[in-house]
């Protein structure tokens, strides 16, 4: 579908900040202009959260009354890591709170292949992720999984055929540019996907350089470039994508790396714009 890109219409990833204070991730998310944010509940790496909102209730509260203050809703919440060790049971803390803030998604992610040694079987980790979506479901939630080449659910297949086996009906691939890009995808295979099949989006871009395996969680952590600065077929992309699913920036751009909080989340806005400007009028050009 050919895409009218809308700032109130993103959802701004917590990824785009560095794991900034929820609170004022919303706050400022409200004053740029977006209407929903994500926030991250656990820990998708082997340090803590620098800002902890589970069994928080002076923090909770404080999100809740930040995100009625704003009218910027809380989209998803993250990162449920399938790996080995994990029971479905510790996943309900982090839904439970999720729930409670308003969020209708959350995002499964399989284990890192840099640095871990030890992986689920794929019968395991269809169980594991059964379990979480039935889990979830309880809650009201949908499940996005997220493939990435640096994880063992390292692609669009991978992360389609997951969702198949487990036979579930709240479970959807979340589609990020970046991690289709670094797998070699095309804008003709995103197409083939069902519209059901999409939990939600995640657009950035990058450079014309692919890092080696190793190297990929910090271009995806940190290095990630605005909307139209990097090589990325983003308009091929959108063109293709259904107009259904919510859409999420996630732009932890290096050269930003020492403005605050609120200059990230309104630089992120301010590229969303331009790029959703130059898009029209070029989708206008062509007729």
């Amino acid at each position: 579908m050919a895409h009218a890109l809308n700032l109130h219409d993103f959802s701004i990833a917590n990824l785009t900040v560095g794991g900034g204070d929820p609170v004022a991730l919303i706050e400022a998310a409200g004053e740029s202009g977006f209407g929903a944010a994500g926030l991250v509940l656990r820990t998708a790496m082997n340090k803590p959260l620098s800002h902890e909102i589970i069994e928080r209730p002076e923090t909770i509260r404080a999100v809740k009354a930040a995100s009625k203050a704003t009218g910027v809703k809380v989209f998803d919440v993250e990162a449920f890591v399938l790996r080995p060790g994990v029971n479905a049971t510790s996943f309900i803390p982090a839904l439970e709170t999720g729930a409670e803030l308003g969020a209708t998604h959350i995002s499964s992610i399989g284990t890192e292949v840099v640095g871990d040694d030890t992986f689920l079987s794929g019968a395991e980790r269809i169980d594991l992720f059964s379990q979480l979506c039935e889990q979830a479901k309880r809650f009201g939630l949908h499940v996005g999984v997220e493939f990435m080449r640096y994880r063992d659910i390292p692609d669009l297949g991978a992360a389609l055929a997951l969702i198949d086996a487990a036979g579930v009906g709240n479970a959807g691939i979340i589609f990020d540019v970046l991690h289709f890009h670094r797998t070699g995808g095309t804008p003709e295979q995103i197409a083939a996907v069902p519209a059901s099949r999409i939990a939600y989006i995640q657009l950035c871009d990058a450079g014309p350089q692919v890092p080696k395996l190793e190297d990929l969680p910090t271009e995806a952590r940190g290095r990630r470039l605005h909307l139209g600065d990097g090589v990325i077929p983003l308009n091929a992309l959108l063109d293709v994508l259904p107009n259904g699913p919510q859409m999420a920036i996630e732009t932890p751009v290096a050269s930003e790396a020492a403005l605050t909080l609120k200059e990230k989340v309104a630089s992120a806005a301010e590229h969303i714009v331009r790029f959703a400007a130059r898009r029209a009028a070029g989708n206008a050009a062509a007729g």
